[in-house]
């Protein structure tokens, strides 16, 4: 019994100077959409964000777009 006590303090002490240090400031973002356009000219696109300063892409939404079937025909 002491020694799951003993492990749940050390737990808690760990999770507390995890959540009490310092964060990282994070840097500009901005949108960059990845699109797919399709034989008939429609598009899907997928939202995503990217750093500004090494341009590249840090998030996306958790959205796919089926691939395409051909190029567009207009």
């Amino acid at each position: 019994m002491r020694k799951k006590l003993f492990i749940l303090a050390l737990s808690l002490a760990a999770l507390a100077g995890a959540l009490s240090a310092p964060r990282a400031n994070a840097g500009g973002t901005h949108s960059c959409p990845i699109c797919t356009t399709y034989a008939n000219c429609t598009q899907c696109c997928v939202s995503c964000i990217c750093d500004d300063e090494t341009g590249q892409m840090v998030a996306c939404t958790n959205h796919f777009c089926p691939p395409p079937n051909g190029p567009c025909e207009k």
